[in-house]
C-alpha cells in the first residue's frame, strides 16, 4: 500500500513538471530612474511623499514596485543612505516587444518617515543603469536634515 501511494505521488510530481508550458514567463528589469522630487530639507518628527520619475526598458515592461536598500555611510556616519530601485516586470517569452505606449512614468513613494535626530543628512541613491560591469549607476542626491542657514552675502572688498 505505501509503495502504491509512493508511486502515485512520483507520477503526479513528474506530471506537473510539464516543460511544454507556453504561460507567461515573468522576469524581473530595473527601469531607469531620471528624477525624483525631493524637499530642500527634512524636518525631524514630518513625513514626505517623494515623486520618483522613471523610464521603461521597453512598452512591454510593467512598473511593479520601488525597492529600497538602506544605511549609514561607511565614512560618514551621519549621513544615512537610500538606494532606489524601480523594478519592472515582463514576459520572458516575448520575443518582440510590439506594444507601444509612454515609457516615461512616475509614482509616489509615500510616508517616508524622518525620525532620528543621529544623521545630519539623508543621501539618496538612485538607480539611472548599469556600466559594463554590471555596477549600479546612480543619481545622488543630498538631502540635510533641519533648515540650512541662509548664506550671508559676502563684503564687497573691492571698492
Amino acid at each position: 500500500m505505501k509503495r502504491i501511494a509512493l508511486l502515485m505521488i512520483l507520477a503526479v510530481s513528474i506530471y506537473s513538471c510539464d516543460t511544454n508550458d507556453d504561460g507567461p514567463n515573468v522576469n524581473y528589469d530595473f527601469a531607469k530612474i531620471t528624477d525624483a522630487d525631493l524637499p530642500g530639507f527634512f524636518e525631524i518628527g514630518e513625513s514626505y511623499d517623494l515623486e520618483v520619475s522613471y523610464e521603461l526598458p521597453n512598452a512591454c515592461h510593467s512598473f511593479v514596485t520601488f525597492d529600497f536598500d538602506e544605511y549609514i555611510d561607511e565614512e560618514n556616519d551621519s549621513i544615512y543612505v537610500i538606494e532606489i530601485y524601480a523594478v519592472t516586470s515582463y514576459d520572458a517569452n516575448l520575443t518582440e516587444c510590439t506594444e507601444e505606449g509612454d515609457l516615461n512614468e512616475s509614482k509616489t513613494i509615500r510616508d517616508l518617515r524622518i525620525t532620528s535626530e543621529d544623521y545630519n543628512n539623508y543621501q539618496f541613491k538612485l538607480l539611472t543603469g548599469f556600466d559594463e560591469n554590471d555596477e549600479g549607476e546612480f543619481l545622488i542626491v543630498d538631502v540635510p536634515v533641519g533648515e540650512p542657514e541662509p548664506e550671508t552675502p559676502q563684503e564687497n572688498t573691492n571698492e
